[in-house]
Protein backbone atom coordinates (compact mmCIF):
# COMPACT_ATOMS: atom_id res chain seq x y z
CA UNK A 1 0.00 0.00 0.00
CA UNK A 2 0.83 3.84 -0.44
CA UNK A 3 0.77 6.39 1.53
CA UNK A 4 -0.21 9.79 0.03
CA UNK A 5 0.82 12.19 1.87
CA UNK A 6 -0.87 16.37 0.87
CA UNK A 7 1.54 18.99 2.07
CA UNK A 8 -0.30 22.57 0.96
CA UNK A 9 -1.15 25.53 2.20
CA UNK A 10 -2.90 26.02 5.36
CA UNK A 11 -6.81 24.87 5.17
CA UNK A 12 -6.03 23.32 1.30
CA UNK A 13 -4.83 20.36 2.74
CA UNK A 14 -7.92 19.44 5.06
CA UNK A 15 -10.29 20.62 2.44
CA UNK A 16 -8.80 18.17 -0.17
CA UNK A 17 -8.73 15.62 2.82
CA UNK A 18 -12.69 15.97 3.53
CA UNK A 19 -14.02 15.85 -0.03
CA UNK A 20 -12.26 12.91 -0.76
CA UNK A 21 -13.65 10.91 2.24
CA UNK A 22 -17.39 12.69 1.61
CA UNK A 23 -16.54 11.56 -2.27
CA UNK A 24 -15.30 8.06 -1.52
CA UNK A 25 -17.98 7.73 1.66
CA UNK A 26 -15.32 6.23 4.50
CA UNK A 27 -12.25 7.31 6.17
CA UNK A 28 -9.14 6.72 3.66
CA UNK A 29 -6.60 5.26 6.39
CA UNK A 30 -3.76 5.92 3.92
CA UNK A 31 -3.95 9.62 3.55
CA UNK A 32 -1.92 12.02 5.47
CA UNK A 33 -1.92 15.74 5.58
CA UNK A 34 0.48 18.85 6.50
CA UNK A 35 -0.94 21.93 5.98
CA UNK A 36 1.28 24.32 6.16
CA UNK A 37 0.48 28.04 7.38
CA UNK A 38 2.68 31.28 6.34
CA UNK A 39 3.62 31.81 9.89
CA UNK A 40 5.46 28.66 10.08
CA UNK A 41 9.36 28.50 10.01
CA UNK A 42 10.23 25.89 6.60
CA UNK A 43 13.26 24.41 9.04
CA UNK A 44 9.70 23.58 11.88
CA UNK A 45 7.85 22.06 8.77
CA UNK A 46 10.81 20.12 7.19
CA UNK A 47 11.01 18.15 10.31
CA UNK A 48 7.28 17.36 10.79
CA UNK A 49 7.06 16.09 7.44
CA UNK A 50 10.37 14.08 7.58
CA UNK A 51 8.53 12.44 11.04
CA UNK A 52 5.18 11.84 9.26
CA UNK A 53 7.60 10.43 6.37
CA UNK A 54 9.13 8.03 8.80
CA UNK A 55 5.75 7.04 10.14
CA UNK A 56 4.03 6.06 6.72
CA UNK A 57 7.66 4.15 5.81
CA UNK A 58 6.78 1.27 8.79
CA UNK A 59 3.47 0.96 7.35
CA UNK A 60 3.69 1.55 3.40
CA UNK A 61 5.35 0.24 0.35
CA UNK A 62 6.32 3.92 -0.26
CA UNK A 63 5.09 8.06 -0.40
CA UNK A 64 3.07 9.98 -2.64
CA UNK A 65 3.81 13.73 -2.00
CA UNK A 66 0.51 15.76 -3.02
CA UNK A 67 1.25 19.87 -3.29
CA UNK A 68 -0.76 22.41 -4.48
CA UNK A 69 1.56 24.70 -6.20
CA UNK A 70 4.81 24.00 -7.37
CA UNK A 71 7.24 26.55 -6.41
CA UNK A 72 5.31 27.78 -3.17
CA UNK A 73 7.01 26.65 0.48
CA UNK A 74 5.04 22.94 0.67
CA UNK A 75 6.08 21.92 -2.99
CA UNK A 76 9.86 23.29 -1.72
CA UNK A 77 9.78 21.54 1.21
CA UNK A 78 9.06 18.49 -0.47
CA UNK A 79 11.42 18.00 -3.26
CA UNK A 80 13.71 17.81 -0.28
CA UNK A 81 11.95 14.10 1.03
CA UNK A 82 11.82 12.75 -2.74
CA UNK A 83 13.66 9.32 -2.60
CA UNK A 84 13.22 8.06 -6.01
CA UNK A 85 11.16 5.34 -6.16
CA UNK A 86 10.45 5.33 -3.02
CA UNK A 87 9.20 8.82 -1.72
CA UNK A 88 7.84 10.41 -5.24
CA UNK A 89 5.98 14.00 -5.09
CA UNK A 90 3.89 15.40 -8.20
CA UNK A 91 2.42 19.48 -7.75
CA UNK A 92 -0.61 21.20 -8.89
CA UNK A 93 -3.12 18.78 -6.90
CA UNK A 94 -6.94 19.13 -7.80
CA UNK A 95 -8.96 16.13 -6.79
CA UNK A 96 -9.45 14.20 -9.74
CA UNK A 97 -5.33 13.59 -8.71
CA UNK A 98 -5.91 12.84 -5.60
CA UNK A 99 -9.09 10.17 -5.83
CA UNK A 100 -6.41 8.51 -8.96
CA UNK A 101 -4.20 8.50 -6.41
CA UNK A 102 -6.14 7.14 -3.28
CA UNK A 103 -7.79 4.35 -5.64
CA UNK A 104 -4.23 2.92 -7.07
CA UNK A 105 -2.62 3.57 -4.13
CA UNK A 106 -2.60 -0.37 -3.97
CA UNK A 107 -0.61 -1.13 -7.02
CA UNK A 108 2.51 0.01 -6.40
CA UNK A 109 4.28 3.98 -6.39
CA UNK A 110 5.18 3.78 -10.49
CA UNK A 111 1.16 2.73 -10.85
CA UNK A 112 -0.20 5.57 -8.55
CA UNK A 113 2.02 8.13 -9.39
CA UNK A 114 1.20 7.90 -13.28
CA UNK A 115 -2.75 7.11 -12.11
CA UNK A 116 -2.38 10.20 -10.10
CA UNK A 117 -0.80 12.27 -13.12
CA UNK A 118 -3.35 11.16 -15.46
CA UNK A 119 -6.52 11.70 -13.59
CA UNK A 120 -5.01 15.05 -13.01
CA UNK A 121 -4.34 16.21 -16.38
CA UNK A 122 -7.93 14.32 -17.26
CA UNK A 123 -10.16 15.98 -14.86
CA UNK A 124 -9.37 19.39 -16.10
CA UNK A 125 -11.49 19.66 -19.12
CA UNK A 126 -12.58 23.03 -20.83
CA UNK A 127 -16.44 23.13 -21.55
CA UNK A 128 -17.87 25.25 -24.34
CA UNK A 129 -21.45 25.77 -25.02
CA UNK A 130 -24.38 24.51 -23.86
CA UNK A 131 -24.84 21.51 -22.05
CA UNK A 132 -27.51 19.78 -20.95
CA UNK A 133 -27.32 18.18 -18.10
CA UNK A 134 -30.59 16.19 -17.36
CA UNK A 135 -30.78 13.89 -20.12
CA UNK A 136 -34.54 13.45 -19.92
CA UNK A 137 -35.15 16.92 -21.87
Amino acid sequence: MISVFIISHSEIANSFAYCLEHIMNKRVDNLVILPVKKSEAPDAIILRAKEIIERQLTKADGVLILCDIFGATPSNIATELIQSGRIELITGLNLPMLIRAISYSSQGLDLCVAKAMEGGINGIIHVQGEINVNPTN
